[in-house]
């Protein structure tokens, strides 16, 4: 009989010490942000872009940023744009971001990665040279300005501040001491950006950068026909690229050469414009990726400068406690000289000296 009770005893203790039954519960889902309620003043501030271009945001890449095999309660496409303009406009995957659409910080980064690879996709839509048939057109547009001849377009460099790269970090570091993307536009006189190269290290060369462009392919090959672009002084002088004169010597020359900076004040603005609306390229914080996606990220920005403009969408009013432009305050870098590499004795040179001297004689020598 004892032998019976010490087994019951035993028995007793042993589910005593079990755990209870797991009560199933189902999943809670953060709530996420309903983009349509938003006023479009917060949008204005938080995305640079109202309801209705947002709107059309999503028309366009609706297609790129529905993943059909998506499952529990996935970012909408409105609130994967949103998220994504809220990083390029702050440059930040933290809180503030994060709680504007409703989403973590890792939501955050690839809903960002989404959008900027869709939006780098139509890169050629929308950032594009004017075609010949409004040559005409471009060329009085530039004239207006400071009565430069010709012109369909103006070309400059900027510096885009990235966190310095593994590897190889000193070919990232420019002339300002800070870890760069060497950004390469060309742009007309509504500041609408008509061509962009994002991939070269701070320290390359404006000759250089231009040199590997696919741009300067397409003026070499003609595209131009009787236009050319302005282009500062670290750039090579060509039939299709004219450049100031180093050591003007006449009054005619100097007259030129006011022409050509007061015009060439176009792609400056496009870049202070550019970084005005995006927060992530004013050098303030720097980009924390690596160099390709920095590159990709600065074309997705111009992408959506151009629909902006395009659009007419306002800036935001100006924030009192925005460094603003504090790592590039002159905005476009101009080197001393052309690209120690770079040839005068080329015939592309000489054709240039010629294409300028005429310039010069004909149209700045009766002033």
């Amino acid at each position: 009989m004892a032998d019976i009770d010490a087994v019951i005893l035993m028995l007793s203790r042993r589910n005593g010490r079990r755990k209870p039954a797991r009560i199933q519960t189902k999943k809670r889902f953060r709530l996420h942000q309903n983009v349509q309620q938003l006023p479009d003043e917060l949008l204005i501030e938080r995305c640079r872009f109202d309801r209705e271009t947002i709107n059309y945001l999503r028309g366009l890449l609706s297609d790129k940023l529905i993943n059909p095999y998506a499952h529990n309660h996935p970012l909408s496409v409105e609130a994967k744009i949103c998220a994504a303009l809220a990083y390029y406009t702050s440059n930040s995957f933290q809180t503030a971001v994060g709680n504007f659409v409703g989403v973590s910080q890792s939501t955050i980064s690839h809903a960002v990665t989404h959008v900027t690879d869709a939006l780098v996709e139509l890169g050629d839509h929308f950032i594009k040279f004017p075609p010949p048939e409004s040559h005409a057109e471009e060329k009085k547009r530039f004239s207006d300005i400071a009565g430069f001849p010709d012109v369909l377009g103006v070309v400059g460099c900027t510096h885009i501040a990235i966190r310095a790269p593994p590897g190889d970090p000193h070919t990232f570091l420019n002339h300002k001491s800070f870890h760069s993307l060497k950004v390469q536009i060309t742009a007309d006189v509504n500041s609408t950006i008509t061509s962009v190269v994002a991939r070269f290290p701070g320290s390359s060369k404006d000759c250089f950068v231009w040199r590997k462009s696919p741009m300067a392919a397409r003026c070499a090959a003609g595209y131009l026909g009787t236009g050319h672009l302005l282009g500062g002084s670290g750039y090579p002088l060509r039939p299709w690229l004219l450049t100031p004169v180093h050591r003007p010597s006449s009054r005619a020359e100097e007259l030129y050469n006011q022409a050509l900076r007061k015009t060439l004040r176009e792609v400056a603005r496009t870049c202070r414009l550019l970084k005005k609306r995006f927060r992530c390229l004013d050098g303030a914080r720097v980009l924390n990726c690596f160099p390709e996606k920095c590159g990709r990220i600065i074309i997705a920005c111009c992408v959506l400068h151009n629909i902006a403009v395009a659009r007419d969408v306002p800036l935001p009013p100006d924030d009192p406690n925005a460094q603003g432009l504090s790592r590039d305050e002159e905005e476009v870098e101009e080197d001393d000289g052309a690209d120690e590499e770079e040839d005068t004795d080329s015939p592309q040179h000489q054709l240039g000296l010629q294409k300028r001297q005429a310039v010069i004689q004909q149209h700045f020598g009766k002033l």
